[in-house]
């Protein structure tokens, strides 16, 4: 059983990592260099692979939802399963806590830009790529506890 729970946990961490990736490249390639991963990227010398990239991708006619809302999604998604992958077997109130706090953080966010109340520009498809990775954890598990018990 634990090493079934040990590949588990390696499969959660590489999908997780390549989410997180995907989402990167998206903001490396196709977003405005403004974004703070520019600087992060210029900071370790590589700001002349980036251009290069960038120079490549350059008549990519991608939709608006692939460069601004889907990336917040595939970081949601990626965190949620590389903290679920730390916890491992270990269940309990706490673990499902802090999977949950930056999905419904950036939902929040999200809701208070809706309502003026924080600076930004409210998107419903960003609020959908927020919620459909927590809901699909939150199906998941609760599968698992109502057909394993």
């Amino acid at each position: 059983m634990v090493s079934f729970q040990i590949r588990q946990d390696t499969f959660k961490t590489i999908v997780g990592t390549i989410l997180l990736t995907l989402g990167c490249c998206i903001y490396l390639l196709l977003r405005s260099k403004e974004l703070n991963i520019y600087q992060w990227f210029s900071g370790i010398g590589m700001s002349e692979c980036v251009d290069s990239l960038r120079c490549a991708v350059q008549g990519w006619a991608v939709p608006d939802f692939v460069k601004y809302s889907l990336p917040d999604g595939l970081y949601c998604a990626a965190y949620i399963l590389l903290i679920d992958a730390i916890w491992g077997r270990r269940n309990g109130i706490a673990k499902y806590v802090f999977i949950s706090i930056v999905p419904i953080a950036t939902i929040i966010c999200e809701i208070l830009q809706y309502l003026g109340i924080v600076n930004g520009t409210f998107d419903v498809s960003d609020l959908i790529c927020y919620a459909i990775p927590i809901l699909i954890y939150g199906l998941i598990e609760f599968k698992k506890k109502v057909f394993t018990n």
